[in-house]
């Protein structure tokens, strides 16, 4: 019983943190851009989508292949098999996914792999910073590509976090993990 509490404690705790993130990054974001940066889906949309796709690119060089294979998962002394501890230092610390780790993405895989990527990530990040200046004045589209950039870096980190947080979920609930994600889910679409 008292494990029972104490995994629930821990999916709770792990499942609240990037939404805490996400609540004071944003309101500092809102606070620097301009209020309506979000209304504009050009010049927000590409912010979103270069933090998905960064990290996504991210997780799946650190991870990516035998570390996210279905088999892995389950398996005891396996690379999700993490206390909360680990889980928080090692797979879900922001500062572990830096330039560094983009940098061994493109050095470890071919042309073929590494340059549609390369292509997407510099078209996203030039209009992540360029196309507010198309619509706002200069004053404004700066803090209009400032608020983009800090909207990308989060959307980095909660892909990053969220990835990972879905892998060691299921490695430690199994089944239950899609309890968790409905749950998440519900509380997204609630706000909407």
């Amino acid at each position: 019983m008292i494990a029972t509490a104490a995994l629930i404690i821990e999916v709770l705790f792990v499942v609240a943190l990037p939404l805490l993130v996400e609540r004071i990054t944003a309101s500092y974001i809102h606070r620097v851009a301009p209020p309506d940066l979000r209304q504009v889906p050009i010049t927000s949309g590409p912010a979103r989508l270069l933090g998905l796709t960064l990290g996504l690119v991210l997780v799946y060089d650190r991870y990516g292949g035998p570390g996210l294979a279905v088999p892995q998962l389950f398996v005891r002394s396996g690379p999700w098999d993490l206390t909360l501890w680990q889980f928080l230092t090692e797979r879900a610390n922001p500062f572990n996914y830096g330039a560094g780790t983009l940098a061994a993405f493109f050095a470890h895989h071919d042309a073929s792999t590494t340059a549609p990527v390369a292509l997407l990530l510099t078209v996203l990040t030039l209009a992540t910073l360029l196309v507010p200046f198309a619509i706002w004045p200069a004053p404004l589209a700066r803090r209009a590509a400032l608020g983009n950039l800090g909207t990308a870096l989060l959307g980095t980190y909660l892909t990053v976090y969220g990835v990972v947080l879905l892998f060691w979920l299921l490695y430690l609930l199994n089944f239950w993990t899609f309890a968790v994600l409905v749950a998440v889910f519900q509380y997204y679409r609630s706000r909407v």
